[in-house]
């Protein structure tokens, strides 16, 4: 039976191939429409001190500068257990296509309020000591070919004082996670004093206040006591927690999630169009031939089964061969995006979407010529063959 469903199936070869290209066509945009949803929706593992944290920004234009002076003002509110700042900046390496997103940050407190973050203790003690030393991720260590010791200049639209536009750092080490924080992206940090003595503009100031609270259920409590100290200051700010922060991020892109949705849907639904008309007419041509096998003797199920079979093969096989190139795909994507959008990654969930669309599309592309088949009168058939 194998034997005849392959004969079967090797048919129309140009027609087969073409039809399972658009297969394997849809489900790759399929798997990866539903790999970028996923991103958006903010969905990432996130370790216990990241519920801890909350982020300050300026009230009025978020991320532009504060004075570093706030830093010691939100220290004395009563549940902040540690404070730190950054100013952060696109730099490039060689050519401004090689991007570099660059945190200047004090040094003294950044592993205090992620202490979900590590570096090894010799690396850490060289970079406490180097003026110009620097930590990278390991993302950005292999993106290129850095290692600690190196001395790299990397570029920037920051003026410094002597004129320059280009900060001279040394890799003093490679800064990792622990748990299951989320740290995959290209990131750079470097000594906020040494950003600070050397530009131009905007000396004394930060544009990001991250705090560690005692405890999640102070978070709301402890954002309205920061903001209440600068009331009356310019600029005021805004607190919140920095996972909350996130999600709001991402909810303003729910719409997008939806449309990716409904691209998806409709790709499925014109693929079972397009399957389903292809699968009725090869079975039409192909009646005199069916009505041929009942007539030696195969049962009404087995004719049946062919079709369907055939059906199955080119949805199954072109499903799988789509989801494999979407996989890959997925994996450039997330070397392109992780800076702008982590958590663009195949799940498991679906894989199992995909896999069971694969299954509905074969049997309800298959489901008219089937009963077709099923019902075909082996006399008419030869009689009009």
């Amino acid at each position: 039976m194998f034997t005849l469903i392959w004969m079967n199936f090797k048919r129309n070869n140009g027609r087969k191939l073409l039809t399972m290209l658009s297969v394997v066509i849809a489900f790759l945009l399929f798997g990866v429409l539903m790999a970028v949803r996923h991103g958006l929706s903010g969905q990432r593992p996130q370790s216990q001190a990241a519920t801890l944290r909350m982020t300050t920004l300026n009230k009025v234009a978020p991320y532009s500068p504060m004075p570093v002076a706030y830093a010691e003002r939100i220290a004395s509110v009563p549940g902040v257990k540690a404070v730190t700042y950054l100013s952060a900046f696109a730099g490039f390496y060689q050519k401004q296509s090689n991007f570099v997103l660059m945190f200047a940050v004090p040094s003294a407190s950044l592993l205090k309020v992620y202490p979900d973050l590590s570096v090894q203790p010799d690396q850490l003690k060289a970079w406490m000591t180097d003026r110009t030393g620097v930590l990278v991720t390991p993302a950005l260590a292999k993106q290129y070919d850095w290692r600690v010791g190196d001395h790299v200049p990397i570029g920037s639209s920051i003026q410094r004082k002597d004129g320059s536009t280009t900060w001279d750092v040394t890799i003093d080490g490679v800064i990792n996670t622990r748990g299951g924080a989320q740290f995959s992206s290209q990131k750079l940090f470097m000594h906020y004093q040494y950003l600070d003595e050397a530009r131009v503009s905007n000396q004394g100031s930060v544009d990001t206040f991250i705090e560690l609270v005692s405890s999640p259920i102070q978070t709301a409590e402890v954002s309205h006591a920061i903001d209440s100290l600068f009331i009356n200051a310019s600029p005021q700010t805004v607190t919140t927690a920095s996972n909350a922060l996130l999600q709001n991020a991402y909810a303003a892109a729910g719409n997008v999630g939806a449309i990716l949705t409904t691209v998806a849907v409709l790709v499925f639904l014109s693929m079972l169009l397009v399957v389903g008309a292809i699968m009725l007419h090869t079975a039409r041509e192909r009646l005199s031939e069916f009505a041929v096998l009942r007539a030696i003797g195969f049962q009404r199920s087995a004719v049946t089964g062919l079709v369907l079979s055939e059906s199955i093969l080119v949805c199954v096989g072109g499903g799988f061969i789509g989801l494999l190139l979407a996989y890959f795909l997925i994996g450039k994507l997330q070397h392109l995006l992780e800076q702008q959008l982590a958590g663009v990654i195949m799940t498991g969930f679906a894989i199992a979407v995909s896999i069971a669309l694969m299954i509905v599309l074969a049997l309800l592309a298959g489901a008219i010529p089937a009963l077709q088949t099923w019902r075909l009168s082996v006399r008419d058939a030869l009689w009009s063959a």
